[in-house]
């Protein structure tokens, strides 16, 4: 009885995953493209800040398949965000290199360094930080108190665009190496979730140095375009 009882509660719990992933990945895609529409702005470098990110997003991406993957960078953002979150939530979280550095499953752990197990909050946390961009968002809203925008708007729309694509792709790395460990919906959630709440806090962060854009009025854009996702769905589904 008690294992029936365990069994249901497993598929209880795996089903409301991919309800959750039904309802996220449609609200990322909606968001990032609401962003993007209030980015089709021109700016005075000239072309659009949309152009700029997107030409940013895809140097990366060039690089990281081709060249070279910067993994130090991409580790000490999550020690830092580690750290701060243990202290702040309690408990301990898996270091990236224990989780995904390639030691295998028969790895120890070392004096000194963080436990696997504990919150799931914690060991969540560090990746839906994404900390690169928010320093070049600080960074062009700092410059921008000396220098002429038409020196700064592209440069540093171009390197927000490569630092969220490098923390989504290095992401992706870092949890691919764990995809062993998990059912589908479960990973399928993960990158849900930090596609969105990254993409949350760097569009937040875009206003420091693209006054233009309106952080609001792309959350609205989002939200419009996934309700009508669902209503052209449920209106195929059950129509």
């Amino acid at each position: 009885m008690a294992k029936t009882s365990s069994s249901i509660s497993t598929w209880i719990g795996r089903l409301l995953k991919v309800v959750m992933v039904a309802v996220v990945l449609p609200f990322g895609v909606s968001l990032l493209g609401g962003i993007l529409a209030q980015l089709d702005l021109v700016g005075s470098s000239g072309a659009t800040f949309r152009q700029w990110i997107e030409w940013g997003a895809m140097t990366y991406v060039g690089v990281h398949l081709l060249l070279y993957r910067p993994v130090p960078l991409f580790r000490a953002s999550h020690r830092i965000f580690s750290t701060l979150a243990v202290w702040l939530f309690g408990g301990h979280v898996a270091s990236v290199e224990q989780a995904g550095g390639g030691k295998g499953k028969g790895a120890k752990e070392t004096k000194g360094e963080p436990s696997a197990q504990g919150s799931t909050l914690v060991a969540f946390s560090p990746y839906v930080i994404p900390l690169y961009a928010i320093l070049v968002s600080a960074a062009g809203w700092a410059l921008g108190r000396w220098l002429d925008r038409t020196l700064l708007d592209g440069p540093v729309t171009f390197l927000i665009g490569m630092t969220m694509a490098f923390h989504w792709l290095m992401t992706a790395d870092e949890l691919q190496q764990q995809r062993s460990r998990w059912h589908l919906e479960t990973y399928l959630l993960a990158i849900g979730l930090v596609f969105v709440v990254t993409l949350l806090i760097g569009s937040a962060c875009l206003p420091w140095t693209v006054p233009e854009f309106s952080f609001v009025r792309a959350l609205a854009e989002g939200c419009s375009r996934t309700q009508a996702i669902y209503t052209s769905v449920i209106q195929h589904v059950f129509f």
